[in-house]
């Protein structure tokens, strides 16, 4: 059953799984107070939020997701939309030429086997990503969905005294952590000195309460803990966010827009024939401005 929001907008839970869909809203259009703060109730309800049929221009997205907060910036000018340091190209298209990239491109083949991974955005910073928002543009007829699983619900489905357990530990966040674990060489030092890795509490609290599972690919240790013992212990939580009723799958058309908790929802992408076949999404993050706040009690 959905949820009338606004007097225009409702929000429908999704099937089976985490998340809703918004119908009622035109993201290409100036949105008032009222619409906004009627979405944002919804997405601090449901950790993802899904707008189909959607047609915006680079200019539109970064407009509405501004109305979350600062965006990050992309460096790389390859990687920009249109020129856009805000919005990365997630794609396997290149920018200059239009052509599909080479699968051995090095910088191709590492975002791609990355992407692959069950990941948080930018996990590895020391103020973490608040949200992400995807956007389709091109996508293959067959492959290249994306998965998303929702870490509060597995916290949630914890036994009480293993959240005990949890509560209080420190887990290291390092980019290099992804690379090691796909067998890609490290960045050059110059490039890793600018993403030290980062310490998060394992366990957050959310502003309404809720508390979440921070973890992801780029988890890569936990203080007092062997890497061994991390490794485990990270693989554990990462498999009990997979179960069914923690995940959902989105199966991407032209003109979809997923926004997404990017503190306590994790995605990965889906394969596609990365050869013969164009997907190209556009992707903004919205900056984080504190750190998380730590569970220390039940």
């Amino acid at each position: 059953m959905a949820d009338v929001i606004s007097p225009s907008i409702s929000v429908t839970p999704l099937e089976g799984g985490i998340g809703a869909e918004v119908s009622g809203v035109d993201l290409s259009q100036p949105m008032d107070g009222e619409a906004f703060e009627a979405i944002n109730k919804g997405f601090a309800q449901y950790r993802l939020l899904v707008f189909l049929g959607q047609d915006l221009s680079v200019k539109q997205q970064i407009a509405f997701s501004e109305r979350f907060g600062k965006l990050e910036k992309f460096p790389d000018p390859k990687d920009q939309a249109e020129g856009y340091e805000t919005v990365l190209r997630v794609t396997n298209i290149e920018r200059a030429t239009g052509n599909i990239k080479p699968v051995d491109d090095p910088g191709h083949k590492s975002f791609t086997l990355g992407t692959s991974s069950w990941h948080i955005d930018s996990s590895f910073r020391t103020l973490p990503s608040r949200a992400s928002m995807l956007y389709g543009k091109e996508i293959p007829a067959e492959g290249g969905d994306t998965m998303f699983a929702d870490t509060t619900r597995a916290y949630d489905a914890l036994p009480e005294n293993r959240r005990v357990e949890l509560h209080g530990m420190t887990v290291v966040h390092d980019f290099e952590e992804t690379r090691r674990r796909h067998n890609l060489p490290p960045r050059p030092p110059e490039v890793q000195a600018a993403t030290p890795p980062a310490r998060h509490p394992l366990v957050t609290e959310r502003e309404n309460g809720r508390r979440a599972l921070f973890i992801g690919s780029h988890a890569a240790g936990i203080d007092g803990l062997s890497y061994e013992d991390a490794r485990a212990l990270i693989d554990e939580l990462e498999a009990l966010a997979n179960a069914p009723d923690c995940t959902y799958r989105h199966k991407w058309h032209s003109g979809d827009l997923v926004m997404f908790d990017n503190i306590c929802v994790m995605h990965q992408a889906m394969p596609y024939d990365l050869v013969n076949t164009r997907r190209l999404l556009h992707r903004t993050t919205v900056a984080g401005d504190k750190p998380l706040r730590s569970v220390t009690m039940v």
